[in-house]
């Protein structure tokens, strides 16, 4: 029984060595060697203290994405915003862009005031990760669960330039954003 044991430890062990040295003489792919050399930089502010206000206290246009440890879908959405290009240019110019990944942290700082993470998931409705919130000062204008890809992403900023929307009531911000999505085919 131990010899044959052996046996059948020595053939996977030799299959495990084999396939490593296939793995090594494979051609490496193009896509992912291209997507290794894009650019990218770190447009995201530190989440210790959130603050929807500039440093005069007046208040500005934020984007926070809540995203979480394992969270592909979060790390996908960090990748498209802050490759190096067109959307990552637009949040930087535009907006205060924060990441606050609540599997680090039991509490957080936000324009003054300290949540904790059940008060955070209460007040910005995050029952899932990735969750996106555009805020202008203390205003919450969108909550966006789930992925939002980078032409969507893109227009939904754009159309949160708009200062007439803030005064508005949710539901009809809700409605202008779809009828904007369907115009714009995103």
């Amino acid at each position: 029984m131990k010899k044959i044991l052996i046996i059948l430890l020595l053939v996977i062990f030799a299959a495990c060595s084999q396939q490593e040295q296939k793995n090594i003489i494979m051609p490496v792919d193009k896509r992912k060697q291209q997507d290794t050399a894009k650019e990218y930089i770190n447009i995201f502010i530190s989440d210790d203290n959130i603050s929807t206000k500039d440093n005069k206290g007046k208040d500005r246009l934020s984007i926070l994405l809540f995203g979480a440890d394992g969270c592909s879908a979060c790390a996908a959405m960090t990748k498209a915003l802050t490759e190096k290009g067109r959307l990552s240019s637009f949040v930087k110019e535009n907006y205060l862009p924060y990441y606050t990944n609540i599997s680090r942290k039991e509490s957080w700082n936000i324009n003054g005031k300290t949540l904790s993470l059940a008060e955070l998931k209460e007040r910005f409705m995050i029952v899932g990760t990735p969750t996106t919130v555009i805020m202008y000062g203390d205003e919450i204008l969108l909550i966006y669960p789930g992925y939002i890809a980078q032409n969507r992403m893109l227009g939904t900023l754009q159309f949160f330039l708009d200062t007439s929307l803030y005064s508005l009531d949710k539901n009809v911000i809700s409605e202008r954003l779809k009828k904007y999505y369907k115009e714009k085919n995103i």
